[in-house]
C-alpha cells in the first residue's frame, strides 16, 4: 500500500513556515521600545519631561544682550498737506525744517517752477484761476501748510 507522503510533507512545511512567521512577529512586537542593540527604553512621563527641560534651561547659557542701536531714530513718516482744489504736498519734517517728498497737483493744475519760490513753498498754477501758494512749516515734528491764493500778474 502506498503512503501519502506528499500531502503530509506539504502540511509539515506549511506548519513550519507559519510557526516561523509567528515567531518573527512576536520578536518584532517584543522589540518595540528598544533600540537596535536591544536595550529597553521606557517612555518618559510628563513630569519627567518637565524636569529634564527645566534642567536643560538651568544649564543653558544666558542669551547675549541685544546690541545697542547706534543710529539715530527714524524720522517721522511724511504727512499730506492739502492745497485745496489745487492738489496736495507730501512733506516730512527734519526737526523744524520741512522737506518736500512729492507734489501731487490735481487735474487741471501743475506745479510752478520758479526761482523765486522758496524751498519750503509750493505754487500750483491753474488755468484761468489764481495760483495757489502753500507755505510749509513744522511744529513739533508735524508738517503744516498755510494755503494762500496768489493773484494773477
Amino acid at each position: 500500500m502506498e503512503r501519502p507522503t506528499r500531502p503530509v510533507l506539504q502540511i509539515a512545511l506549511w506548519t513550519a513556515a507559519a510557526a516561523g512567521a509567528l515567531l518573527l512577529g512576536l520578536t518584532a512586537v517584543g522589540s518595540i521600545g528598544s533600540d537596535l542593540a536591544g536595550t529597553q527604553t521606557q517612555p518618559l512621563s510628563a513630569e519627567q519631561v518637565d524636569a529634564r527641560l527645566a534642567q536643560q534651561a538651568a544649564t543653558a547659557a544666558p542669551p547675549a544682550p541685544a546690541p545697542v542701536p547706534t543710529t539715530a531714530p527714524a524720522a517721522a513718516p511724511p504727512a499730506v498737506v492739502q492745497a485745496g482744489t489745487a492738489g496736495n504736498v507730501l512733506v516730512r519734517c527734519d526737526g523744524a525744517t520741512p522737506r518736500i517728498v512729492s507734489v501731487n497737483p490735481a487735474q487741471g493744475w501743475e506745479r510752478e517752477d520758479d526761482k523765486d519760490i522758496g524751498p519750503a513753498e509750493v505754487v500750483f498754477d491753474g488755468d484761468d484761476v489764481p495760483d495757489v501758494r502753500v507755505t510749509l512749516s513744522c511744529a513739533g515734528g508735524v508738517p503744516t501748510g498755510r494755503v494762500a491764493s496768489v493773484p494773477e500778474d
